[in-house]
């Protein structure tokens, strides 16, 4: 384990929530600024994608993941507002989330929920086992 240099009290004194990250999407020629995501955000957001089937023991939660990254892109938009009616019309979209999907390529979809992910503390989780295994 390493030795740590700063007090974490200090530390968590002095650090601000409001991370925000610039986002190339070479096709639209634009930065998209996301901002970082708490974890009640993205807990909420989790919920609204998933369904249930079944009952009692037998009941299962499905989460779908393409209305989860719309709606976790759609919520951490800084500079661009999903829900804009011109967008929705544009796109035939029902919802902000929705408009995501529509509007944006599947990797560039990806590059931005990474990035979101990441920017909300997460990171990439081959790259944390890989440290920890160091």
């Amino acid at each position: 384990m390493a030795k740590q240099t700063k007090d974490p009290l200090a530390a968590l004194l002095a650090a601000d929530i409001k991370v925000e990250k610039a986002v190339p999407l070479k096709r639209l020629g634009i930065e998209l600024i996301v901002k970082a995501l708490d974890g009640k955000t993205i807990g909420k957001l989790s919920e609204q994608a998933t369904h249930y089937t079944g009952k009692g023991a037998k009941r299962e939660a499905h989460i779908d993941e393409q209305k989860y990254g719309g709606n976790i892109i759609a919520t951490s938009s800084v500079n661009l507002n999903f829900g804009d009616p011109k967008l929705l019309e544009k796109y035939g979209a029902s919802d902000a989330g929705d408009c995501v999907q529509k509007a944006l390529l599947a990797g560039e979809i990806a590059t931005i929920t990474g990035a979101i992910l990441d920017i909300s503390g997460f990171g990439d989780p081959e790259e944390q086992v890989e440290e920890i295994k160091n």
